[in-house]
């Protein structure tokens, strides 16, 4: 089948489960906001899927997510127990866990009480009930949102997501976990959960935001997560994409910060069929400052994708991205970041990094770094690099009694220490170790 039918049957198939969705009554659902949803729901009729003519799909395949026919999920599972996802949870104590199921807030299996007490916590679903269409504006849940096709899908059918408020001043030390589990249904499905994240004037918190699943199943998780940082807030955000292996995974995080907040990111991708994760920054005043580290793994039968689009559009700010990416068998990679400085942005400072290290003659990446600079006092710099792993490394390690598996065991471990060193919670630091580890043992590579 050519790419344009994918388009066109993707299309009428996508546009059947949102008539579904919205055909019959739910009185589950405030009338503004299902005015909002149908909005969405009818700009995504307009516009479709985005086709390889498109300059931020041109490296993309869609084509295997776009022939599943995943359905909309109307199944909410709830007979989960702790002891089911005992292996995905962080062992350490103290620290709040929010916990969604297939899309939908698990209050079981969830802890909330461990959240700072002036912290507002808890399922996005039931804080827009709660708090109206201002909350909904914050989310960009709205029909002025920007056309991005897997965006407005989502601003259509989510159930739920995760909700976030540190007010003014207020200091969370431990961790707050956001867990999305994916559990196989009858047939493909697709979740599309919303995240909203904001804090005060000052306030901060650690936010550690995890996709993973429960069996090899095909599912489609289509996510947004909106942050916003007010003056001084200091947010801390580790995500990481553990999904099935058969699983596709969209994932869109925007980030608006105000005069003198810091945002520090680490954004890991090691599961997954087909996975694509941007990054959208906007500084709203002075002073802020971005930072962001990556590491991809990719292998037979993986292709993963990650786009930046950083805007300095106000003077002195700061934003610093790099990424690694580990490619063995026939595995496929993209990067494609792009920092934009607009000619009032003066005194921007900006850096942009992709490292590869392809393990096979079979991997292969894609990776375009792109600086558009209209100020005249910046200082910026971007940079790629893709190689293999270099015989004099191997032989001045082997030289000295390493054996020679164990050299490049770590080699490539080594690489991506950099990028897994970036992670402030220790036992998630662990586990991301030992999980490169023993994806590159499996695929017949040294970990």
């Amino acid at each position: 089948m050519s790419t344009q039918h994918t388009l066109q049957d993707a299309a009428a198939r996508y546009g059947r489960s949102l008539d579904e969705r919205f055909a019959s009554a739910d009185g589950d659902t405030p009338g503004w906001l299902r005015d909002r949803q149908r909005a969405a729901a009818a700009r995504w009729q307009l516009t479709g899927f985005p086709d390889a003519k498109s300059e931020a799909w041109r490296y993309t395949p869609l084509q295997s997510l776009l022939a599943r026919d995943f359905r909309t999920d109307s199944q909410e599972v709830t007979a989960l127990t702790l002891d089911d996802i005992d292996e995905l949870l962080l062992g350490e104590t103290g620290h709040c866990r929010l916990v969604f199921v297939n899309g939908r807030f698990a209050p079981r299996l969830s802890r909330l009480e461990r959240a700072a007490q002036e912290a507002r916590v808890g399922s996005l679903r039931e804080a827009l009930r709660r708090e109206g269409p201002a909350l909904a504006g914050a989310n960009r849940l709205g029909a002025d949102a920007e056309d991005h096709a897997f965006e407005t899908l989502n601003a259509a059918l989510f159930e739920d997501g995760a909700y976030l408020h540190v007010p003014a001043g207020e200091r969370i030390d431990r961790p707050i976990e956001l867990l999305f589990v994916s559990v196989g249904l009858d047939e493909p499905a697709m979740h599309h959960p919303r995240n909203l994240l904001t804090l005060g004037d000052g306030a901060s918190a650690t936010v550690i935001e995890r996709y993973a699943a429960l069996g090899p199943s095909q599912y489609l998780t289509n996510v947004t997560t909106d942050i916003a940082l007010a003056p001084n807030a200091r947010l801390q955000h580790v995500r990481v994409q553990e999904e099935s292996v058969a699983a596709h995974h969209m994932g869109r995080t925007r980030v608006r910060q105000a005069a003198d907040s810091h945002y520090a990111g680490l954004a890991v991708a090691l599961g997954g069929a087909w996975s694509r994760s941007e990054h959208r920054v906007d500084f709203a005043a002075p002073g802020a400052g971005f930072e962001l580290d990556g590491l991809y793994l990719a292998g037979d039968g993986q292709f993963v994708d990650h786009h930046l689009d950083v805007r300095h559009a106000v003077p002195g700010c700061t934003s610093r991205e790099t990424f690694k990416g580990l490619l063995h068998g026939a595995g496929r990679a993209v990067f494609d970041g792009r920092i934009v400085v607009e000619k009032d942005a003066q005194k921007t400072a900006a850096a942009l990094n992709n490292a590869n290290l392809l393990l096979s003659r079979n991997a292969e990446v894609d990776t375009k770094p792109q600086l558009e600079i209209y100020a005249d006092d910046v200082k910026c710099s971007h940079g790629a690099a893709v190689g293999q792993i270099q015989p004099a490394e191997l032989f001045y390690l082997r030289s000295r009694g390493i054996p020679e598996a164990r050299a490049r065991q770590m080699l490539c471990l080594g690489f991506a220490q950099e990028i897994i060193d970036a992670c402030g919670v220790g036992e998630l630091r662990g586990r991301l170790e030992a999980t490169v580890a023993r994806q590159l043992a499996a695929a017949g590579q040294p970990g």
